[in-house]
């Protein structure tokens, strides 16, 4: 599907999708245009110019701007509709309902990533009277219909090629305007989860096998989680829907891929806590699960404990010790502390926030101090760093000759809709 993000006039974002009906300011009603038997109504595009202002941080009161938007955001919502109608016709053009759970999962997961945490995500939902299931159910046909879409397109456009020659006209043509490397870090980490001490974990876990004994007995599993779970997906009753190996952290993944449809596990323990794991359905590689999580919620103390062996962990090296044995020896990321805490490439804008201020004050070869986030406590190691610069022709040929071909792309997309809307009736009512 990566082509698709090649047109973005087409493509419209989730968070846009999703701004249509439950996450608006206001309702209207009325038509805004015509697209052959098809309508877009005023609630559909004053909606998404309330999002667009949040996102850009827009002036509302220049009625200058708000009408240009307004235009632009109504011709995108024709443009789109065109490209569905089109897309319908082709018979050869088949989206499966793996697909659509798949993309809707992670269309969530961005929407998820706006938040500072996934309960702040749902408060949100809660606030505006959905649940992550009615969310699902309420988009899963604007989710296929976005599939159906680029699916088109992909084939519409693939056989656009670019020469080299055009690659270097492209360059020269727009060099100036052609968006930057961000500078990027390849770092190094020692993470240090944050749990209750060995008294309150033990209570927790003889908690979490009394509800699996409820459960076993024959007690409703999704009333058992909607009334004891700590994750968000008590609301759905602890369903997670479907997911892959290596999805999930390697305790839960190999707990739930050990079961069969109908199966309950028994108490399996991760950084999260005590969890109890219902196996749905199975199709392949592919499980859907239900879980019920007895969450671990470290005190002050258990915070602040950590932190001190952190400092201690930063004094070991301080003085000399390998930052890599000690990834190795305590790193909680089963990921990187095999290979010295090497957590690999990020720029500016992939790091969490968190790591963010502090890392750009760092050069290769420093460590930072102690971290917090969501996760625990952090220790980062610099291993080098890329300042940002310009694209290069010859250093980033792929990077240039890529956004060459999507430059071709668009104009041959929009020559393709100048020809629909000649071809469709079409009429602004706003």
């Amino acid at each position: 599907m990566a082509k698709s993000k090649l047109i973005p006039v087409i493509c419209t974002a989730f968070f846009l999708i999703l701004a249509s009906s439950a996450w608006c300011w206001e309702k209207l009603d009325g038509v805004a245009a015509i697209v052959d038997d098809r309508i877009i109504l005023i609630s559909e595009l004053e909606s998404q110019m309330q999002l667009a202002a949040m996102q850009f941080s827009l002036d509302l009161s220049d009625s200058a701007r708000v009408d240009s938007l307004r235009k632009t955001l109504l011709q995108q919502m024709i443009d789109d509709k065109l490209v569905l109608i089109e897309a319908e016709k082709d018979t050869t053009i088949k989206i499966t309902g793996k697909q659509i759970e798949e993309s809707l999962n992670q269309q969530i997961d961005r929407l998820k990533s706006q938040f500072p945490s996934e309960d702040a995500f749902m408060r949100q939902l809660t606030a505006e009277g959905l649940t992550l299931k009615s969310l699902r159910q309420r988009y899963r046909e604007q989710v296929k219909n976005q599939l159906t879409k680029e699916l088109y397109l992909d084939k519409l456009f693939a056989k656009i090629t670019i020469s080299s020659g055009e690659t270097r006209e492209f360059y020269n043509t727009y060099r100036d305007s052609l968006p930057r490397l961000p500078t990027g870090y390849h770092l190094a980490q020692i993470l240090l989860g944050i749990y209750p001490d060995k008294a309150v974990q033990d209570s927790l876990r003889r908690f979490a096998e009394t509800l699996r004994q409820k459960i076993a007995a024959g007690e409703d599993f999704a009333l058992i989680a909607r009334t004891y779970s700590d994750d968000a997906s008590s609301q759905e009753g602890g369903e997670l829907g479907w997911f892959g190996k290596g999805d999930m952290v390697p305790e839960f993944d190999s707990a739930a891929f050990s079961l069969e449809p109908g199966q309950l596990s028994g108490v399996v323990q991760t950084r999260f806590g005590f969890h109890i794991i219902k196996c749905l359905e199975k199709k392949g590689d592919r499980i859907r699960v239900s879980h019920v999580l007895i969450g671990f919620k470290p005190s002050p103390t258990d915070v602040l404990i950590k932190k001190h062996f952190a400092d201690s962990l930063c004094g070991l090296l301080a003085q000399g010790t390998e930052f890599g044995d000690l990834a190795r020896k305590y790193s909680e990321d089963e990921g990187s502390r095999f290979s010295e805490g090497d957590i690999g490439w990020f720029s500016q804008p992939e790091m969490l926030p968190e790591f963010r201020e502090v890392i750009e004050q760092l050069n290769p070869g420093d460590i930072s101090p102690p971290i917090k986030t969501d996760y625990g406590w952090h220790i980062i190691k610099i291993l080098d760093k890329q300042e940002g610069r310009p694209l290069d022709f010859v250093k980033d040929y792929t990077d240039i000759e890529r956004l060459a071909k999507r430059h071709k792309t668009q104009k041959e997309l929009l020559q393709w809709l100048k020809n629909a809307r000649e071809k469709y009736y079409v009429q602004v009512v706003r």
